[in-house]
């Protein structure tokens, strides 16, 4: 039986999966067993696998293979210091979250760290590179990233998202 933050990580991403399935119009699913299997200390994983099978396993949600580009890495919390956003201070949370999503993310992959919050919301976290890219209205810049609220983000940059991470086959 898993614990109830495994069950409570997993309903997130199930959720997540329910919204970008229905955003896109293709299948998005939550990795089975998800929780790291390409990231920390399993990168060595990565060695024995194919390319498509690494697509597959690099976030906790599964894209439709044209979107193969995309990585999403799923949290789902209690609580979260929102007030440090603004400062200069890092937040040790946020920065472990993004480096467990880099050590699998490819070049030219477009990841987001989508971050639940008990009562609060839902907001994502990328690269700020791809700011230019986006409309993104409310948003708060955390060092080289971007910190805004996701579903909207979404909403608004469908097509754009959809572009950008494509196959190129």
């Amino acid at each position: 039986m898993p614990s109830k933050g495994k069950t409570k990580g997993n309903m997130g991403e199930l959720k997540i999966a329910k919204f970008l399935t229905e955003q896109f119009g293709s299948k998005f699913m939550r990795v089975p067993n998800s929780g790291a299997f390409l990231g920390g200390a399993n990168a060595h994983r990565k060695e024995l696998m194919d390319s498509q099978q690494i697509n597959y396993f690099k976030s906790d949600i599964i894209p439709p293979s044209h979107m193969h580009k995309l990585v999403i890495e799923s949290k789902f919390y209690k609580s979260f210091p929102f007030e440090k956003l603004s400062g200069n201070a890092p937040i040790l949370q946020l920065d472990t979250w993004i480096k467990q999503t880099l050590v699998t993310v490819d070049e030219g992959d477009m990841w987001f760290v989508v971050v639940r919050i008990n009562h609060k919301g839902t907001w994502a976290c990328f690269d700020a590179k791809w700011l230019p890219h986006l409309q993104v209205a409310n948003h708060t810049r955390y060092f080289s990233y971007v910190w805004c609220e996701f579903e909207t983000l979404f909403e608004n940059n469908k097509q754009q998202i959809l572009k950008l991470t494509q196959s190129d086959s």
